[in-house]
């Protein structure tokens, strides 16, 4: 009876078995994943920066792109219909462009600050068609002035102008020199245009070559007529006039020897134009332009020339100037020169429009019909786009652009594309505003884009832990009913919970292929859909709830520039833009604190502190109480918790406190001014009681910054009988003569030491030096004296009592070179170049790490439990030099939950990319001879220099341009760190030092795990 019995159940385990191998089988094939991972955990944004000139295409044939130069020094070729980046070519830092120009199909760029570049490039790939850049020419001045082109009309080739003195003519297909003429040397005249066009008929062509010479009191026009054959001066022109400046001059005509050229300027109370080639000057008084222009009448500002960036041959001019009692409208006037009239006529008076214009212009295509754009904010909703026909003389586009004031500062740039599609023509306007963004308006509606390029301007980064999903019951019930709506009865909750199980059974399928995937238990976080830079329609986008993952690997990431704007992305989405905040007009971000983490109760919250301008000689400082979820200012009932408002003035720094205020969950902050006096925030009572307490504990240093040539510690102290918190200084630490910062490191609060010690090879143990109050100061001797090479000296500082706990030196280092250190548990690293230490010692990049331990003598560690500054001994260092293969431009420490695993040094590199060193390449006890015995079961690596491994690069082959800083975050996961390089381009992904101990592995096979369990069960 009993072997009866079991039959039943023998059959249905069979039928089981072979359903789940059916099953597994299927969920294996559809799954497929990638080995590395690349893409998967890690995501790039490419970001080029704010343009500031372009170049776009009208005979280059299958390219639908427009061409790029920005502040970043970077010449970029963007998709014009979905603002995709095709290519870039990133300058060096002291390469800034001066002018970007389309040359029979490829592009022209004239840039350098050191050292003058004229590049042509493939318009389709970036690739440098060839590179010329005369040698002992000087420096070149820091704006555009004295760098310009031509090209000849005869032969396409170019006549290049380079710093105020030099003219060149270039083949265009080659960059070979043709000819090259010079200014006298000493010559007091600056030149800083030149132009083809008509003159002195027994010459095959002319190219005008304008210049300023300096006076007295103001500037006279000079002009050199050159030969485009050989570079012969034909006739030189010495004009009298009084220039106050080179924005005052417009340069116009010409482009081809059948064309006149023209300069106009602003000269006092005229304009006046010059018909290049002769003494013809055409004027017209300013007060006669103005009784023809209403929107000038109330002028409250000189009147400006305004550059349209037109093609050379249009006459076209615009004259702007400041209106209104407040100084807060522009008004201009549209001017052109009629050559057969020989005068300046008046063509239209374009109006007056609330805060600041910015203009551009171009010609229809297949004509000479100049279409005139002015770009301006209506109000704080919106922009607007204004199209003038010259020839037509009206208004053919008025067209309203979303332009939130919460998001985006007025235009700073305008640039228009004028093109055919079939007998129709459509219009394409690029702009940029002036905190960063990058826009692109047409008149298909999916063709219109925006860029967030002030991602490349981030300077700061917070990591914001997201709310667990349950925390979603706090506002509303199982069934999604807001619960403050509804007053259900036991019986009623229970049936709607009920109900919403069995709703829920929907989803029980993709729960049991998850279940049967592998790819379930490895994978860090949900494989997202791809995601690029633009932003694609309306800047509205909508966001889905936010939620932690299971590993807590997504977060949102708040990004704070140096334009004055927050953008938060999400790092688990491709790093979509959740949600921007653009701060006002020049505030620059000082500090950003997340003082609130989510909770049950209460969303994230961050304080923000800016610096805003306030039009006198001091500075405004205003804090942002901001939710980190939604960007939107945070409010509160209570009178001591304001969304925003101003803090003392003089403000120097922000200091987080371990406290927390009992009403709101948030962090309290101190706030210290220029009186020395010290701010709570919040000033609730609770916290400033709480703050009285701490405050003979609180020690700090203010000043320590980039440049400083001393240190300085304080301390708070109460005055008893009137409450007042002030700071007082405790010790000062003077470098020697000649000495400043160069770099400063601290242990980040948050770190976790997880062992006290580093146990040795015979079991012994080496106490970590344990001490939370010491900073890393590196300075350099930038002026030595005579004889003395260039130094660095590393200072360990305790901040409490000013005492120096270690310092070392090294001479011959580069001072060209970047200095990092970064500082963590008992460790310091820090990076340099070094010229060597005699003339023929090898030169190169050095890594030196610290390593600080409570005494030599193993097992001897202090007896007190808690550590003081004041009765602490000196600690025991041990340091040693690496040779390393790279040049750093940014370095940071991996961070995990517990500090169990293993540490990772991540250097971001000039090279583009960014590595990881393990914290044993770079231990200081790294035996330079044979291992002994111990240090072999110490399992220490032999001494050698750290090598060029491709597998240590995180970033693989992606190009992650500009990298300033990296910042780190742990997660659920011990073993897993969140790596965030930024300053440029962003890049995002996961590390695992000690790979991945706490999840299975990618071949880890679920599937086969269960099929066992049945077997055995049957």
């Amino acid at each position: 009876m009993a072997l009866t019995s079991l039959r039943p159940l023998r059959n249905v385990a069979h039928w089981a078995l072979i359903l789940w191998i059916f099953f597994a089988f299927i969920a294996s094939s559809v799954v497929a994943l990638d080995e590395t991972q690349a893409g998967i955990v890690d995501w790039h944004h490419k970001w080029i920066g704010q343009p500031f000139l372009t170049a776009s295409p009208r005979t280059l044939r299958g390219l639908n792109a427009v061409f790029v130069a920005t502040e970043k020094n970077v010449v970029a070729s963007i998709r014009a219909k979905s603002g995709e980046l095709i290519w870039r070519q990133i300058l060096q830092e002291d390469d800034s462009i001066h002018t970007l120009r389309f040359v029979s199909g490829n592009l022209l760029v004239l840039s350098g600050s050191a050292e003058f570049h004229a590049r042509l490039l493939d318009a389709k790939t970036g690739q440098a068609l060839w590179d010329f850049s005369p040698q002992g020419e000087g420096s070149i001045l820091e704006s555009s002035f004295g760098q310009a082109v031509t090209v000849t009309s005869e032969d396409s080739n170019l006549i290049i102008l380079n710093q105020g003195a030099h003219v060149r003519k270039l083949n265009a297909k080659t960059g070979a020199e043709v000819w090259h003429w010079r200014a006298e040397e000493g010559s007091a005249t600056t030149f800083f245009a030149v132009l083809e066009a008509q003159g002195f008929r027994e010459h095959n062509g002319v190219v005008y070559v304008l210049g300023l010479e300096r006076g007295v009191a103001a500037f006279s026009l000079q002009v050199i007529a050159l030969d485009s054959t050989t570079g012969n001066v034909i006739k030189s022109f010495s004009t009298k006039s009084k220039i106050d400046a080179f924005e005052n001059t417009s340069i116009l005509g010409g482009g081809s020897t059948e064309r006149k050229g023209y300069v106009a300027w602003l000269e006092q109370d005229h304009l006046k134009v010059l018909t290049l080639g002769t003494d013809n000057i055409m004027q017209r008084t300013l007060k006669s332009i103005i009784s023809e222009t209403p929107s000038l009448e109330d002028l409250v500002s000189e009147l400006e020339l305004v550059d349209l960036k037109l093609p050379e041959g249009q006459t076209v001019v615009v004259l702007a100037g400041t209106v209104g009692e407040y100084h807060d409208a522009q008004a201009a006037t549209l001017l052109s020169i009629n050559e057969q009239a020989g005068k300046i006529e008046s063509l239209h008076d374009l109006g007056d429009q609330g805060g600041f214009s910015v203009y551009a212009a171009t010609v229809k295509p297949g004509t000479n019909d100049v279409v005139v754009l002015r770009a301006y904010r209506e109000d704080e909703e919106t922009g607007i786009l204004e199209l003038f026909d010259v020839m037509e003389k009206k208004i053919t586009l008025q067209q309203s652009v979303p332009l939130s004031n919460e998001k985006f500062s007025y235009f700073s740039n305008a640039f228009l594309e004028l093109y055919s599609r079939g007998q129709a023509m459509q219009t394409r306007i690029y702009f940029s505003t002036i905190e960063g963004s990058f826009h692109a308006f047409s008149d298909v509606e999916s063709e219109r884009w925006y860029r967030e390029e002030s991602l490349a301007y981030a300077k700061d980064v917070k990591f914001v832990d997201l709310p667990e999903r349950k925390l979603w019951t706090q506002d509303v019930d199982e069934a999604g009913h807001d619960k403050t709506s509804r007053n259900l009865t036991i019986v009623e909750r229970y049936i709607e919970r009920l109900a919403s199980h069995i709703t829920q059974l929907k989803g029980l399928p993709a729960f049991l292929v998850s279940y049967a995937n592998p790819s379930s238990l490895f994978r860090k976080a949900p494989v997202a859909t791809e995601f690029s830079e633009v932003q694609i329609g309306s800047s509205n986008n909508t966001i889905n709830p936010l939620y932690r993952d299971q590993f807590g690997i997504r977060k949102i990431l708040i990004f704070g520039t140096t334009k004055g704007k927050l953008v938060a992305v999400d790092s688990g989405n491709k790093g979509q833009i959740i949600w921007s905040r653009y701060l006002g007009w020049s505030h620059n971000i000082r500090n950003i604190v997340l003082v609130r983490h989510a909770n049950v109760r209460f969303p994230p919250v961050l304080a923000v502190i800016a610096e805003a301008p306030t039009g006198g000689t001091s500075n405004s400082i205003r804090m942002y109480r901001i939710n980190a979820l939604t960007g939107e200012d945070y409010q509160s009932e209570n009178f001591y918790f304001p969304a925003s408002g101003w803090i003392p003035a003089g403000y120097l720094d922000a200091f987080e406190l371990p406290l927390e205020d009992p009403d709101e969950k948030t962090q309290v902050l101190c706030l210290v001014d220029e009186r020395m006096h010290i701010t709570v925030y919040p000033g609730t009572d609770a916290a400033q009681e709480a703050f009285k307490r701490l405050s003979d504990d609180f020690y700090f240093m203010l000043d320590n910054k980039v440049g400083a040539k001393k240190l300085k510690g304080y301390k708070a102290i109460v005055s008893a009988d009137s409450d007042r918190m002030d700071v007082e200084p405790t010790w000062t630490i003077p470098f020697p003569e000649g000495e400043e910062i160069a770099a400063l490191a601290e242990r980040p609060s948050y770190e976790v030491m997880a062992s006290l010690g580093r146990v040795l090879g015979d079991r012994g143990v080496l106490y970590k030096y344990q001490n939370p109050n010491y900073g890393t100061v590196i300075t350099i001797n930038n002026k030595p004296k005579q004889g003395v090479a260039p130094y660095l000296t590393v200072y360990l500082v305790d901040v409490v009592k000013g005492s120096i706990l270690y310092q070392a030196s090294h001479e011959n280092v580069g001072l060209q070179q970047p200095i990092l250190a970064t500082q963590f548990e008992n460790n310091v690293v820090y990076t340099f170049w070094s010229e060597g230490e005699t003339s023929t010692s090898a030169k190169g990049y050095q890594v030196v790490a610290l390593e600080l331990f409570e005494s030599k003598v193993r097992n001897q560690r202090s007896n007190s439990d808690t550590f003081s500054s004041f009765t602490s001994e000196r600690p025991h260092v041990i340091a040693q030099s690496f040779p390393f293969p790279h040049s750093a431009t940014a370095i940071g420490v991996t961070t995990t939950k517990a500090g169990i695993s293993s540490k990772d040094i991540l250097f971001g590199l000039s090279r583009q990319s960014v590595v990881a060193i393990n914290k044993r390449f770079l231990d200081p006890r790294r035996p330079t001879g044979s291992p002994t015995a111990m240090e072999k079961e110490e399992m220490l690596i032999p001494y050698s220099a750290i090598t060029d491994d491709p597998r240590l690069f995180l970033s693989y082959d992606l190009e992650v341009a500009g990298v300033r800083k990296i910042a780190t975050a742990p997660t659920l996961l011990e073993s897993t760190t969140v790596v965030v390089a930024y300053g440029q381009d962003i890049f995002v992904t996961q590390h695992a030092p000690s790979k991945t101990f706490d999840i299975l592995n990618e071949d880890f096979s679920k599937s086969q795990l269960m099929l066992t369990i049945v077997v055995l069960v049957v």
